[in-house]
């Protein structure tokens, strides 16, 4: 009996180093098999349909979905940070001469806004008359701020090939899907039975989901963006919506695209244009945490708000991968509490009135 006892203490022992190892090797890599599988699960079926246009030639299917993401992807996001690396000299410019640069009398309609109007006004005031002091005010949140962007584009540098990275694991994912999907699905058996089965087609629907809905708010946004540099007579506007795109599918928000567009016009004395830019962004930005989660919602079939809460309970908690591990963890424990309360009622059925007059 003891001796049992010991082999089998010994033999899970054994099994848990064996476990924590493991994790510990490929801990710095979770989070680009995360992505992997996301992005393999968001595009598994454009790369089936495609393998059969190729003839069942998965290996082939897989290199173009993979090269077909990072042109569409990554590349725009290096070109991104590149240009902004290569206009910071005329950023600083524009700062040295914001000193010395004189305001237009604020907008009548502007100034008796109830409310904000007097506040507006103020700070107008201030700003036509005292520039130097202004900034000089301002200077320790610039400082923050600046060491925040510098961080950050370190922060971003590692991301992006961690994103390139993971484009390349879900090259990978799909050219084995088959074989990956058939270990998942006996995995899923063994813990949780039939039910696990229905489980990985709830997740697989609302990942997919997850990512029209992302792709698509994105692409709205960066569409808005266009139409509203255009008619701004902002130039570059193709340029500015490629960027507004990019940043709205890494939910950083068009705004860093909006307000420096916005004070650009204030510079050039566009003071109407420049109200209008930041107008027309709050409503993109507004606009985007309505059609989000109604175009995840549709594509799930389940209700807006268990998405909504998901969706923006993930970002808050995890990030950007949380807006699909957030909606897809609620979205499976909803299905569970349904399976058992439709389990529950099937064992103990509700007494009708029809049971009523039987008795």
């Amino acid at each position: 009996m003891n001796d049992r006892f010991f082999e089998r203490a010994g033999g899970l022992a054994i099994v848990a180093v064996l476990v924590i190892a493991c994790l510990k090797i490929i801990a710095p890599f979770l989070g680009p098999m995360l992505w992997g599988a996301i992005i393999a699960i968001s595009t598994w079926p454009l790369f089936d349909r495609l393998q059969q246009r190729l003839g069942g030639r998965q290996g082939f299917a897989a290199f173009i979905l993979t090269t077909g993401l990072i042109l569409v992807f990554v590349v725009p996001i290096f070109l991104l940070v590149y240009s902004l690396t290569e206009h910071v000299a005329s950023v600083s410019g524009l700062i040295k001469d914001l000193t010395t640069m004189t305001l237009p009398p604020a907008p009548v309609w502007l100034v008796d806004a109830p409310l904000i109007g007097p506040r507006i006004d103020a700070f107008w005031q201030q700003a036509s008359t005292d520039m130097p002091a202004l900034l000089e005010t301002a200077r320790p949140a610039l400082k923050d701020g600046m060491t925040w962007l510098l961080k950050q584009s370190g922060n971003l540098t590692l991301s992006l090939f961690e994103f390139l990275l993971a484009i390349v694991l879900a090259g990978f994912l799909c050219a084995n899907g088959a074989g990956a999907k058939e270990l998942l699905k006996r995995l899923i058996c063994r813990v949780a039975g039939e039910t696990g089965l229905e489980l990985i087609a709830i997740a697989g629907q609302t990942v997919r989901a997850v990512s029209v809905g992302v792709v698509g708010t994105a692409l709205m946004q960066a569409l808005l963006s266009v139409f509203g540099f255009a008619i701004a007579g902002i130039p570059g506007a193709g340029l500015l919506g490629l960027f507004c795109f990019i940043l709205a599918m890494l939910q950083l928000g068009t705004s860093l695209v909006w307000i420096p567009a916005a004070v650009w016009l204030s510079y050039q004395g566009e003071t109407g244009w420049a109200v209008f830019t930041v107008g027309w962004s709050i409503f993109i930005n507004i606009a985007d945490n309505f059609v989000k989660p109604y175009l995840i919602s549709h594509g799930s079939g389940l209700p807006i708000p268990l998405i909504f809460l998901g969706v923006l309970g993930g970002l808050l908690a995890w990030g950007f991968v949380g807006i699909f591990v957030g909606a897809t963890l609620l979205v499976v424990c909803f299905t569970l509490l349904k399976s058992w309360l439709d389990l529950e009622q099937a064992i103990d059925p509700v007494d009708t009135g029809d049971s009523k007059e039987h008795a």
